[in-house]
């Protein structure tokens, strides 16, 4: 008799066993698949940041280079100067601007890998569930790039006296731009110059970054059942789970590649 009215006590114990343990489970599974999530997006941001800091220091290498040819003597004139920035620097074919460039299609590329891997560990480990976004996932983070002012001489006007012509400095495009070499086309040829000016030009130096760049990610399993009595208990409720990660120990100002994934929550 004892045991017949025991039983149905044990079997609802059993059941509520099991259920409990299947919700602990999954949402404890839920936490670790979008923690997986964040920290896979933020290596393949870590390694975007890497790259542009990487872009940075041959941009600041390319900067003082020109800081050099410009301040290594009198020019022939304004323009011959002019010539030699623009080769590094011209708003849109210099040297520098394609760095700058390379750097732009790095941050937006790197943001829609990321974005994708942590996709592809959820479909992985869960293809049920919902990962929605919370960062902005069309670009690392927000750049500004900076200037420096570089100080020059050149001469302003021919030399009416009857002095012999002397060399005068002179710059020629020396290679492709899009491609590293020494970029040293500075020439000398006979003229008649006179009345040295200063001149100075706004070059840029390096980029710095203005944004913080995170991982930021929530994800949603749909209500389901119970694997017994789900009808005693009405279904598992919707779960939800959240993790935050991003790419630290890198500077891309300093030009220090050396961003990894952390874990913030």
């Amino acid at each position: 008799m004892l045991i017949a009215f025991l039983l149905p006590i044990m079997l609802v114990m059993l059941v509520l066993v099991v259920n409990i343990n299947h919700l602990v489970f999954q949402k404890i599974r839920l936490q670790n698949i979008v923690d997986a999530c964040a920290l896979s997006a933020a290596a393949v941001q870590a390694a975007g940041l890497n790259e542009i800091a990487d872009l940075n220091r041959d941009m600041m290498a390319e900067s003082r280079k020109i800081q050099r040819i410009l301040s290594g003597g009198v020019w022939y004139s304004y323009g011959q100067a002019r010539n030699a920035k623009n080769f590094f620097s011209n708003g849109s074919s210099g040297v520098m601007d394609w760095i700058y460039k390379y750097q732009m299609e790095a941050n937006q590329y790197y943001a829609s890998r990321a974005d994708g891997v942590a996709r592809r560990v959820k479909d992985k480990n869960l293809p049920r569930a919902f990962l929605n976004a919370r960062h902005d996932t069309s670009r690392l983070a927000g750049f500004k790039a900076t200037k420096y002012p570089y100080f020059f001489m050149y001469y302003s006007a021919p030399d009416p006296s009857k002095a012999p012509p002397t060399p005068k400095r002179r710059w020629r495009k020396p290679d492709n731009p899009k491609y590293a070499g020494p970029h040293n086309g500075v020439y000398y040829f006979l003229g008649k110059r006179t009345l040295p000016l200063p001149g100075i030009f706004s070059v840029p130096y390096r980029i710095e970054k203005r944004s913080t760049t995170l991982a930021d990610y929530d994800i949603m399993l749909p209500a389901h059942d119970f694997p017994l009595a789900n009808a005693l208990f009405g279904g598992v409720p919707t779960l939800r789970a959240r993790a935050t990660a991003k790419p630290a120990g890198g500077y891309i100002s300093s030009a220090v590649p050396k961003y990894r994934p952390l874990l913030v929550n």
